[in-house]
C-alpha cells in the first residue's frame, strides 16, 4: 500500500470513530443548561442532536475515504479523498481537524506522484 491509501484508510476510520462518540451519547439525551430537553440543532430532534450530517454527510464522507483509499487511479484517488475531506467538515470538524488534514494530504500526495 502506498501512503496516500494509508492515509486515507486512517482518516476514514476516524470519521468512523467521530460518528460513534455523539451517537453512543445520543439515548442519554443531550439536556441544555436547564435540565430540559431541547430541540437539537443542526437537523437533529429532541435530544438526537447531529442526525442530518451524520446520515446525509458523514456516511457518504466516510465511503469516498474508503473507495478513494483503495481505486489504483492516483487522479481518482485524490480526487475523492480530497471531497471526503472536504465532506468531514460537518462531523466533530473533521474530528477535530485530524481526519481533515490527513485525507486532503492523502490526496494531495495522490495528485502529486504521477
Amino acid at each position: 500500500m502506498e501512503t496516500y491509501q494509508v492515509l486515507g484508510l486512517v482518516g476514514s476510520l476516524l470519521q468512523v470513530v467521530a460518528i460513534i462518540i455523539p451517537l453512543t451519547f445520543a439515548p442519554y439525551g443531550m439536556y441544555g443548561g436547564t435540565g430540559y430537553p431541547m430541540m437539537g440543532m443542526m437537523g437533529g430532534y429532541y435530544g438526537h442532536p447531529l442526525v442530518f450530517p451524520i446520515l446525509f454527510i458523514g456516511i457518504p464522507a466516510i465511503l469516498l475515504g474508503l473507495v478513494g483509499s483503495l481505486v489504483q487511479d492516483r487522479t481518482a484517488a485524490g480526487i475523492l479523498l480530497i471531497l471526503a475531506g472536504v465532506l468531514s467538515i460537518p462531523i466533530l470538524f473533521g474530528f477535530f481537524g485530524i481526519s481533515l488534514v490527513l485525507l486532503i494530504l492523502a490526496g494531495v500526495l495522490a495528485l502529486s506522484k504521477r
